[in-house]
């Protein structure tokens, strides 16, 4: 799986929006997007469709900003990374390796595209189990949980 820039940045400055917002504060865009080292243009953009998304909510305004539409603990990162960037593999039809045609040629018979979807779904079953207050935890008490996880989801 590759993470794509929108996913990777979009989560961070969620992030961002948290640990900002926790101490009772909004999160500026100019804030967000310094501690990020992205443009605050590029932040706005990501901002904007976690906002679409209603995950974030913006106060405009000299003091505006940015803050959680609910607790840390209630985010979960399957659905922030649904918001950024949707399904990890399409399960209606494969139109990303069509070959010379318009459609894949393998439609009806792939047998992939079950392995792919089978992933996803594993995938997004671990991504169920995280939540934003999770990610702000330390990175190794998370990687300890993960694997504890995983070797109980096997």
């Amino acid at each position: 799986m590759k993470i794509t820039a929108q996913e990777e940045y979009g989560l961070r400055c969620l992030l961002q929006v948290a640990q900002i917002t926790s101490k009772d504060e909004l999160a500026s865009l100019e804030d967000i997007a310094r501690a990020e080292h992205i443009t605050s243009d590029y932040a706005a953009k990501l901002l904007t469709v976690l906002r679409r998304k209603d995950l974030v909510a913006s106060v405009r305004g000299k003091s505006g900003g940015y803050k959680l539409l609910r607790p840390p603990e209630q985010i979960y990162l399957d659905e922030v990374i649904r918001s950024l960037s949707g399904e990890l593999f399409e399960t209606e039809s494969c139109q990303q390796f069509p070959g010379n045609d318009s459609k894949c040629v393998h439609i009806s018979c792939c047998s992939i595209r079950s392995v792919w979807i089978s992933v996803s779904q594993v995938l997004f079953n671990i991504f169920k189990q995280i939540t934003l207050k999770d990610l702000l935890e330390k990175e190794d008490l998370l990687s300890k949980y993960l694997k504890k996880q995983l070797v109980l989801s096997f």
